[in-house]
């Protein structure tokens, strides 16, 4: 696996918009912007994570690659109401989020979080998971917990397996917050999961698994984490829910 020369910009819908038309409106209206726009981008320029129900039909059209926020760790059988990776897959997602912050509050564990990651990874589903601290302690006690958190999320994960597997860092403290972390807060960070991944794969694999920022990104910060808080990409929650300033972060990404 190749380090990115572009950036991962991912888009996190959440419960939004209300209906699917207003979905397929958005992604039509994006990608029309996108195409008009002054930069030239790659074929797939950014990525959405969109409720499930939405999938198959902005497969059908959009520009970018679509997926789901969430996979459930059961695997093929007699669990109601649960979707697994190979469904997800099958109804044409392009990648799936797990371990997101707000997931982690309604009750995911580490084992879930592991069972999820391994389920995803087996099926070749592109897999970002998701890492970050609830409160940031002045002693840096917050990334050898981090560290940790990482490991025991890959636990159940071949080497072989980790080619599909990006990393999202989202402070917790900083996601809807008035101050989000800075390009070097960020630095600090991906360096620490760099070592945790290095102690799973070896150094030189770890450098290539690609690293993103997640926590209050806007148009106006986004280009700035980028470059200098050496990050693959970034995800986007609220940001990405309207064309325009997602648009704008997109542009500004592939300018940095």
């Amino acid at each position: 696996m190749n380090k990115r020369t572009s950036p991962i910009i991912i888009g996190n819908w959440k419960t939004t918009p209300a209906t699917l038309s207003l979905a397929v409106k958005f992604v039509k209206q994006l990608d029309k912007k996108l195409e008009k726009g002054k930069i030239k981008l790659s074929k797939k320029s950014y990525y959405l994570a969109v409720p499930d129900i939405f999938i198959p039909t902005l497969k059908e059209i959009s520009g970018g690659y679509i997926g789901s926020q969430n996979i459930s760790g059961v695997s093929l059988g007699q669990t109601t109401g649960e979707t697994i990776p190979s469904q997800i897959l099958s109804g044409g997602a392009d990648f799936t989020i797990i371990g997101h912050s707000e997931v982690r509050a309604r009750g995911e564990t580490a084992d879930d979080r592991a069972h999820k990651v391994a389920l995803s990874l087996q099926s070749r589903l592109t897999t970002i998971l998701c890492v970050g601290e609830l409160v940031r302690d002045k002693e840096g006690k917050y990334l050898g917990e981090l560290e940790d958190d990482l490991k025991q999320s890959l636990l159940l994960v071949s080497k072989n397996l980790f080619e599909n597997l990006i990393i999202a860092y989202e402070p917790v403290w900083a996601i809807g917050g008035t101050t989000p972390a800075t390009p070097q807060e960020c630095f600090e960070v991906v360096i620490a999961i760099r070592r945790a991944l290095a102690s799973l794969v070896g150094i030189d694999y770890a450098k290539k698994i690609h690293v993103l920022y997640g926590g209050t990104v806007t148009k106006n910060n986004a280009k700035t984490f980028i470059e200098e808080g050496d990050v693959d990409g970034l995800l986007i929650g609220r940001s990405s829910q309207d064309v325009e300033t997602f648009e704008e972060i997109i542009n500004a990404c592939h300018s940095a």
